[in-house]
């Protein structure tokens, strides 16, 4: 009975923040047109994510920009990340710093752990989101972002003008080794797909250049807006998360973008909109460090929108 009754049970389920899978299992599309509704009006009370994943913006073509147009008071390059759900951040550490970055990265490529980090074990993230594939192994260490302080002051400024109050989050490094060439469409994380179907932020480093051979990160453009028609019917009436490309619109294949990017850049991206991890072309090693929010950003944070604005 106290197992059943327990308060705590309820409460982590209900502050998680909504995920695409569980709005799935509502077979009602009356049902699923009430929670989704019910949710974007929350978004809508928070003046900040308002802007970005429900206002019309101006059209900007722009998405690349160098670390001192972050900071700059014309604002650019939020209202092109409120246009298009993604912009590149050239040139964002100083040399030291990048090193540092490599360090780490060779910490877990040499499995040889000497750092600090928030769990010794390396987590062999392929075995769970590929099973049985060796095409391509993935190997994943979290780290406090402390020891990233200049990356950490990116994200607090970052977090604040979206969502309205700074979230804090961890370090992901994540290190993709082409073992063996994909081909199109090889798991569900390659062909277009939404982590959430409301605000989601996703902030990816990569210290290393990426080409269009190193599996760069895909996005489609504009999908990140809660009022996209196309974007609405999807949530609505898709059964899975990912899109097959023979479904993708014209306009949508017309504004899909590969974020090839030169070394120590970041991607600011809103993965509510369809994005993909593009295939390896060629074998190589890809080093990305992840910030994600949802675990600090969740339902409560949605109702207790005035804590934001």
């Amino acid at each position: 009975m106290f197992k059943y009754l327990n308060p705590k049970k309820y409460i982590n389920f209900f502050k998680q923040y909504p995920r695409l899978q569980n709005l799935l299992k509502l077979n009602n599309k009356t049902t699923r047109l009430m929670l989704m509704n019910y949710y974007f009006n929350l978004v809508k009370k928070n003046k900040n994510l308002k802007n970005f994943f429900l206002d019309g913006s101006n059209e900007i073509n722009q998405i690349n920009f160098k670390i001192e147009e972050l900071y700059n008071e014309n604002n650019l390059l939020f209202k092109s990340l409120a246009h298009n759900g993604i912009v590149i951040v050239e040139n964002v550490l100083s040399f030291e710093e990048k090193q540092k970055v490599l360090n780490f990265f060779s910490e877990i490529e040499k499995k040889n752990i000497s750092s600090d980090w928030i769990d010794k074990s390396i987590i062999d993230s392929s075995s769970i989101k590929y099973k049985d594939s060796n095409k391509v192994k993935i190997s994943c260490m979290k780290k406090n972002i402390k020891y990233l302080p200049s990356l950490s002051r990116l994200n607090d400024y970052v977090t604040k003008k979206i969502f309205g109050k700074k979230i804090n989050t961890v370090a992901e490094f994540f290190l993709h080794e082409c073992i063996d060439t994909e081909t199109p469409d090889s798991y569900e994380d390659t062909k277009f797909h939404i982590d959430r179907y409301l605000p989601c932020l996703k902030i990816i480093y990569t210290p290393n250049k990426i080409n269009e051979a190193s599996a760069p990160f895909g996005f489609i453009k504009k999908t990140h807006k809660l009022n996209n028609e196309f974007m609405r019917n999807f949530t609505l009436n898709s059964k899975k998360f990912f899109i097959d490309d023979e479904h993708l619109t014209l306009d949508l294949k017309n504004n899909e973008v590969s974020t090839i990017c030169p070394e120590n850049s970041l991607i600011i991206s809103f993965t509510n909109g369809f994005h993909k991890r593009n295939i390896f072309l060629e074998k190589n090693v890809r080093k990305m460090i992840f910030f994600q929010f949802t675990n600090n950003f969740n339902f409560f944070s949605l109702l207790n929108y005035k804590k934001y604005n």
